[in-house]
């Protein structure tokens, strides 16, 4: 009797442990990679003078010094922020990058922009959040 409540017990311990979770399968399901296109912007700040309007979608201003949260605004206009974790890659990459660099300081110095920041981003889209596994500033 006590042999057959063991099997028993541990049949049904196997089966549970052996189906998959639904929230796993929801995740692996909405988590294909993609990669987009488009402009860099600080999603921390929304207005950002009339100097720098005509090079910026409304709404959303050019990255600068300060910017620590960002965004992507793709070429049909729609945007993405970032997630957290992938902020700081935007920050490297943005370094790590020349030309971008040389905007960016540029920008800081004059409080103008002469030219956009464009990036190709490969990660996951959430709602309207993008987590990044790649950055590369063009």
């Amino acid at each position: 009797m006590l042999n057959s409540r063991i099997a028993v017990l541990t049949i049904m311990t196997l089966s549970i442990l052996a189906r998959p979770n639904s929230s796993t399968l929801a995740q692996v399901a909405g988590s294909e990679t993609h990669t987009w296109s488009g402009t860099l912007f600080d999603t921390a700040r929304t207005d950002c003078g009339p100097e720098v309007k005509q090079s910026s979608s409304p709404g959303t201003c050019p990255v600068s010094i300060c910017t620590v949260t960002f965004g992507i605004t793709l070429p049909d206009g729609k945007s993405y922020k970032f997630d957290e974790g992938s902020n700081p890659k935007a920050v490297y990459a943005l370094r790590k990058s020349r030309k971008a660099s040389k905007l960016v300081f540029g920008y800081w110095q004059t409080g103008k922009v002469s030219s956009t920041i464009t990036a190709r981003v490969t990660g996951t889209l959430t709602s309207d959040t993008l987590n990044l596994d790649t950055i590369k500033i063009d």
